[in-house]
């Protein structure tokens, strides 16, 4: 991140980072709007662009930004050594829980990276852009879903990938429930019991 603008103050810096998570991620890099940014980020053009060159110098910032403070957030939150991988998806959702307070369309801006804006047609294509990120992603996910995991819970060792990916989705689903009822709120010691 440029050292301007990693310097600045962090409530101004979260903003413009919110703001442009969520234009990015609602329209896509070419439809995004950098009116819209300014705007919703309440700086000035002129300031937008003191600190960013132009959109493009944007859109790569956020998106090294965005997989940086996932991968962070993962690494440092998730307990490595549980085996249970239940309790694995279940920190994972909590870091979801955790970023989305500060950052809520981070998920669907790094969602929207891999899969809109960059056209990946092939598993190969989307290793590629991984890697001129420098993220190794499927390292990242194999430790998360496989690190000291125990997997002699499932009968059926063919199945295990069906499997976490059924206890993926339905981990996903409460996170996303819970994060709708953030605003009234409840709270993660709630969601805990």
């Amino acid at each position: 991140m440029d050292s301007r603008f990693q310097n600045i103050d962090e409530e101004k810096r979260d903003k413009i980072i919110n703001a442009a998570l969520a234009e990015f991620s609602a329209n896509g890099y070419e439809k995004a709007s950098t009116n819209e940014i300014v705007k919703n980020a309440g700086i000035s053009r002129g300031l937008l662009y003191h600190y960013f060159k132009d959109k493009e110098e944007l859109y790569e910032v956020l998106t090294k930004y965005a997989i940086e403070t996932l991968i962070e957030k993962l690494n440092s939150s998730i307990d490595w050594q549980e085996s249970d991988i239940f309790e694995r998806i279940k920190q994972i959702a909590f870091v979801k829980i955790e970023l989305s307070k500060v950052y809520p369309d981070l998920f669907n801006f790094v969602i929207m990276f891999f899969t809109r804006d960059n056209n990946a047609k092939t598993l190969d294509d989307a290793y590629a852009i991984y890697e001129k990120l420098g993220v190794n992603v499927q390292e990242l996910f194999t430790k998360v879903y496989q690190e000291n995991i125990d997997f002699s819970k499932f009968r059926e060792p063919e199945k295990i990938g069906i499997n976490i990916n059924i206890i993926r989705w339905t981990v996903e689903k409460w996170t996303e429930e819970y994060l709708a009822k953030i605003d009234d709120g409840f709270t993660l010691e709630d969601m805990a019991q």
